[in-house]
């Protein structure tokens, strides 16, 4: 099944940045209700923004936590 990605949430690490080694994460906001953290790059190499389209199959794959 496909859902609609309504918002798009990335960490607001302000002027500290990211600890070395870890990896920026991202959340989506699914039109179903959920909320699917996913690595920021990921959602980057596959267009993943407001307004597209994600499957379940993408967000078992590629979702951590």
């Amino acid at each position: 099944m496909k859902y609609l990605i309504t918002d798009l949430i990335e960490p607001d690490n302000g002027c500290e940045g990211f600890a070395e080694g870890e990896e920026p994460m991202v959340t989506l906001v699914l039109d179903d209700g959920r909320s699917v953290k996913v690595p920021d790059m990921t959602a980057y190499k596959h267009g993943w923004d407001t307004g597209r389209h994600i499957t379940d199959e993408e967000i078992a794959e590629f979702a951590k936590g």
